[in-house]
């Protein structure tokens, strides 16, 4: 087997975390001890989106049904938020990538409401269970295709409920560097 950045690197990681082989047959390695959260691998081609969609919205939907009671009471308000979250991946154009960012983070930390509580009294909207972990999806992914001006594929990508959280770009720990002419 020919070592690459793919096999040596990506799939180390992906096995670290999830406990997934992607080598197999080609190298055995004992299955590492579980962290916290229980990372599932699941191949970018699997995953439920389009290329030009960084969302996966079928998990995210998923989550806020889970974990907000008022959404779970009317599911169709997942929807709501969908938008709001895609609009402000949209408005990165208008806006600038610092600002969607904030507004973003502000989403992820459970501190934007919306009116879905009774006699439209606003509530927070929960994108991720702090409290609760389990309640959780955690998916690790490579070669996470997406399409936006001009293409980029991060090796690996961390979800969390179908949201990016940690994009990365794995490289060797080595580099061959050519000594200097002369």
């Amino acid at each position: 087997m020919t070592f690459n950045e793919l096999n040596a690197v990506e799939h180390f990681i992906i096995h670290q975390l999830s406990g997934e082989n992607l080598n197999l047959g080609a190298v055995s390695e004992a299955k590492p001890p579980p962290y916290k959260a229980e990372w599932q691998y699941c191949s970018s081609e699997e995953l439920d989106r389009g290329v030009n969609e960084v969302l996966v919205e079928s998990e995210l939907r998923k989550a806020l049904i889970r974990i907000n009671p008022e959404i779970q009471q009317n599911p169709a308000l997942a929807d709501e938020v969908i938008y709001k979250l895609r609009a402000i991946l949209i408005s990165v154009n208008q806006t600038g990538l610092v600002r969607a960012n904030e507004e973003f983070t502000k989403w992820l930390q459970g501190e934007k409401t919306m009116p879905f509580g009774e006699n439209n009294r606003h509530v927070p909207v929960r994108l991720i269970d702090f409290e609760k972990l389990t309640n959780n999806t955690y998916i690790i992914t490579n070669q996470f295709r997406v399409h936006h001006r001009e293409t980029k594929i991060p090796d690996i990508v961390l979800l969390i409920n179908g949201i990016p959280v940690v994009v990365w770009w794995a490289k060797p720990k080595h580099r061959f560097v050519r000594p200097f002419p002369g």
